[in-house]
């Protein structure tokens, strides 16, 4: 009996940390400077960056050579080597416009590198917290199992005595079987998980991933209007698409200056062998007489793809309002269902657990009612460390459909 209260003590203690731990914080940091995919998101942003001042670059210059009468026993004339440079200038605005739709679309990209950078740190939060929920599982079920080698002592005890069962000792080790077979299966998933934790981590998949540690995020006052308008305001899909209408519009803009005529200036050298050589100029320009049939289409073509990617950002919005409705609710029931586990479920089961210990050394409980009472106490704790993460991962989830970090959420 005294063994059976000092392993009860134990299951209503707070486990220890242990000195190899985890912090959320910690993980993510890790993730943010080490995962490829995120430094492979920043990199496609500086590429792209780039393409800005690539357009308001000049054309390059062209320079041909040509000869004439050369030799000239051949044909009798006046031989000749011509030295001919050209460059050819835009008209005014044409490379400021061009270099405003590569600015639009360098946003578009960065944009789309937030949204890897927040997948990537979503992933890792979930990740973190099932490897939460397996460890608390692992703690319960070493707690559970403690008490039921007490239990089968006590059980082979009162069958030593002739007052006990034969088949409560069986059930007991049985139960003690199922639990290490719980166990194997516990320490199964999260080998499996400390792979997708070092993938994240760009290290090899079989290094040693720390434990976590359980921090709840605090009761919070949610505003649905203002997390819309997060929403809104920051979601990277969203910011995306209204970079890409931006560079559509400016693709439009940009494709009216080619309604005028682009400049050729240039300058030549003639050099005669047979007499004086010479210098000369050129100007030249193109005749954009086909507007109708090529530039006015283009610029009906981007003014359309601009109205196009208005409505999929409509579409876009709408769906993250529906996100973040499924997110709200999922905080609001898993608050609700915690408070009730704390409050009812968890104080009950184990009032029925400590009448079940106190009467089966008396044999007025059997095992298998002692059995049922120690699972219910089990059950409902762990239910109570889902919840919390369930919770954790509807914030998680909350924040990626907004763009928002969860402080900001708040009212």
């Amino acid at each position: 009996m005294i063994r059976l209260l000092a392993a009860l003590l134990v299951l209503s203690l707070p486990s220890l940390a242990n000195a190899d731990t985890m912090e959320l914080d910690q993980l993510i940091e890790r993730v943010r400077t080490r995962n490829p995919s995120a430094a492979a998101a920043v990199v496609r942003v500086e590429a792209a960056r780039l393409r800005v001042p690539r357009a308001r670059a000049f054309l390059e210059p062209y320079l041909q050579t040509m000869v004439e009468d050369v030799p000239p026993r051949l044909s009798g004339g006046m031989p000749m080597v011509r030295f001919q440079i050209s460059q050819m200038f835009h008209w005014p605005g044409k490379r400021d416009r061009m270099a405003a739709v590569a600015d639009r679309e360098a946003d578009a990209i960065a944009a789309r590198a937030a949204a890897t950078m927040f997948d990537v740190v979503l992933e890792a939060k979930r990740i973190y917290h099932q490897l939460l929920l397996n460890r608390e599982s692992q703690r319960i079920n070493r707690e559970q199992r403690a008490i039921v080698d007490t239990v089968v002592d006590i059980a082979t005890a009162r069958l030593g005595s002739g007052t006990g069962m034969h088949h409560d000792v069986l059930k007991m080790q049985t139960e003690a079987s199922m639990l290490d077979d719980g166990l194997l299966m516990l320490e199964m998933d999260r080998r499996e998980m400390t792979a997708m934790v070092n993938a994240l981590l760009d290290v090899p998949a079989d290094a040693k991933v720390a434990d976590p540690v359980p921090a709840w995020t605090p009761a919070l006052s949610l505003s649905r209007q203002r997390i819309v308008q997060l929403a809104l305001d920051r979601r990277p899909e969203l910011r995306e698409m209204a970079a890409m209408q931006q560079a559509e519009r400016a693709m439009a803009d940009a494709a009216k200056r080619e309604y005028y005529p682009d400049v050729m200036l240039g300058g030549l050298y003639d050099l005669r062998m047979n007499g004086e050589s010479s210098i000369g100029a050129m100007v030249g320009l193109n005749l954009p007489i086909w507007i109708g049939s090529r530039q006015g289409l283009d610029v009906r073509a981007a003014q359309t793809r601009a109205r196009s990617i208005g409505l999929d950002r409509n579409a876009m919005a709408a769906m993250a309002r529906a996100e973040i409705e499924r997110h709200l609710a999922r905080i609001e029931a898993s608050d609700r269902r915690v408070r009730l586990l704390e409050s009812e479920f968890i104080p009950r089961a184990q009032q029925t657990f400590d009448s079940a210990v106190a009467a089966f050394p008396s044999g007025r409980v059997d095992a298998l009612e002692l059995l049922d009472a120690l699972r219910a106490v089990s059950t409902q704790k762990l239910s109570l460390v889902a919840l919390r993460v369930e919770r954790e991962l509807a914030l998680a989830d909350l924040e990626r459909a907004t763009g928002a970090p969860t402080k900001e959420l708040s009212r």
